[in-house]
């Protein structure tokens, strides 16, 4: 049927018949309902503020699908009572430190979280058998996991308290929830008797996560070319590493964590964060960059290139002339490293023609030279009573190595804030951790 048109106003009207006009009304009225319905999901969505999960962006990356149990976890982890952006609008950050102003110079959080002390390792200071035996078994849960954590320490290393709860976290975060096997990977020139009494100071639930070496195993795993260039595991601390994914094949991916880096908030939610921004830059990429589908080298410090009067320099030429001049070294501080197979071969290769250089600009000057991917993941940094962490922010970019080609690295660098830390024995210098007080330490 024609709609009908009439003239009685000075424009013209179409008038459709009453059958139509109801169809009409109720055809709008169901999409006036599903545009509301669409705007409450994005509403909720928005609100929910959720970050991509690991398995979401690579499903080559183990999540919960690949466990040998289907069970979801049974232990809550801990949250941030204050669900509050850390920083200030006048980038300072917020705590009960009355004595220090702490400023913000790298990028703000991930997540508008603000912890106290009691938030981050309360839920650790007594747990259950089942939470205990979830840490003992970590590693046994995943047959075809490729992704480690590896905590490295030494025979220095203070089994205190704070220790005992940092491990855990690690471990439940990192582990039971990230979907990481974790091991200890510990440091012992000891032997025999001496060697059993140093292990049973560790608290039993860890027990099955440890591995040792020893100097003299070090040596003897390196290629003969290198051994002699192998003075201590402080100078060469990438040879642990290489030796720890030669024992275990089943690893692509591995992070080395020294053992007085700590985290602020968890460390499932901030690796997870890590590899969704990984994510983005190669989803993003240039064209000149064709970024691997996992970088070779995750630093949490700017790479760049070392300067002029650096002292590991100065004994290094082998090392320079390997790497065609100083214009091609590369350095980045190694608190905290993610390592690929291929940058474990590569360093390995390097040992057999009788190469092995001070860890710090080893692996980045090695990665720089055979074109792998590194990425540079900054992390929140705050320095005390002062706006800026150093004069190496003021770098020049050529310096921070902005032209490397598959380098991926933030215009704005942060580093060399401070140098407090939490020493082995568990006693900061100048930094400690006290009940519903928060000081940044590295990683924050």
């Amino acid at each position: 049927m024609q709609p009908i048109r009439t003239t009685n106003s000075p424009a013209a009207v179409i008038k459709r018949p009453w059958h139509m006009r109801q169809l009409v009304r109720l055809i709008a009225s169901i999409g006036g309902l599903s545009l509301l319905f669409v705007s409450f999901l994005i509403f909720a969505t928005y609100q929910s503020r959720s970050i991509p999960k690991v398995s979401d962006i690579d499903p080559t990356v183990p999540g919960w699908s690949d466990w040998d149990h289907k069970d979801p976890p049974s232990f809550n982890l801990p949250t941030a009572s204050v669900q509050h952006s850390v920083i200030r609008g006048d980038l300072i950050a917020w705590t009960n430190d009355k004595e220090t102003v702490w400023q913000s110079v790298g990028r703000h959080p991930n997540r508008a979280q603000c912890w106290t002390f009691e938030d981050r390792f309360g839920p650790y200071k007594s747990l259950s058998a089942e939470a205990t035996s979830l840490i003992s078994n970590n590693n046994k849960r995943r047959s075809t996991n490729k992704r480690a954590i590896v905590l490295r320490l030494g025979g220095n290393q203070a089994w205190n308290s704070q220790f005992k709860l940092h491990v855990r976290a690690l471990v439940l975060e990192a582990g039971y929830s990230g979907g990481y096997d974790v091991f200890i990977y510990i440091h012992l020139d000891l032997e025999g008797e001496k060697k059993s009494e140093w292990l049973e100071r560790i608290p039993q639930e860890f027990l099955p996560l440890v591995k040792t070496f020893s100097t003299k195993d070090l040596r003897n795993w390196l290629p003969k070319k290198a051994a002699p260039m192998f003075e201590n595991v402080f100078k060469h601390n990438h040879v642990p590493i290489q030796k720890f994914m030669a024992d275990n094949l089943q690893y692509e991916f591995v992070y080395s964590i020294e053992n007085d880096v700590r985290l602020i908030g968890r460390w499932d939610e901030f690796l997870a964060d890590v590899d969704a921004e990984y994510a983005f830059h190669r989803k993003h990429q240039r064209e000149d960059q064709d970024l691997s589908s996992i970088p070779d080298l995750v630093t949490f410090e700017s790479v760049r290139r070392p300067r002029k009067d650096w002292p590991w320099l100065k004994s290094a030429d082998k090392c320079i002339k390997h790497f065609g001049g100083k214009e091609n070294i590369r350095s980045s501080l190694g608190v905290m490293w993610g390592w690929s197979r291929r940058l474990i071969d590569t360093l390995k290769r390097y040992n057999e023609e009788g190469i092995n250089c001070y860890y710090e600009f080893f692996a980045p000057s090695a990665a720089y030279r055979e074109n792998l991917t590194t990425f540079f993941y900054q992390h929140p940094l705050y320095c005390p009573n002062r706006p800026s962490p150093s004069e190496r922010i003021n770098l020049v970019e050529e310096d921070l190595g902005k032209n490397d080609p598959k380098l991926v690295q933030f215009n704005k660098v942060a580093v060399g804030c401070t140098t407090a830390g939490i020493s082995a024995s568990g006693q900061g210098r100048q930094v400690q951790l006290t009940p519903h007080v928060w000081t940044p330490i590295k990683l924050a």
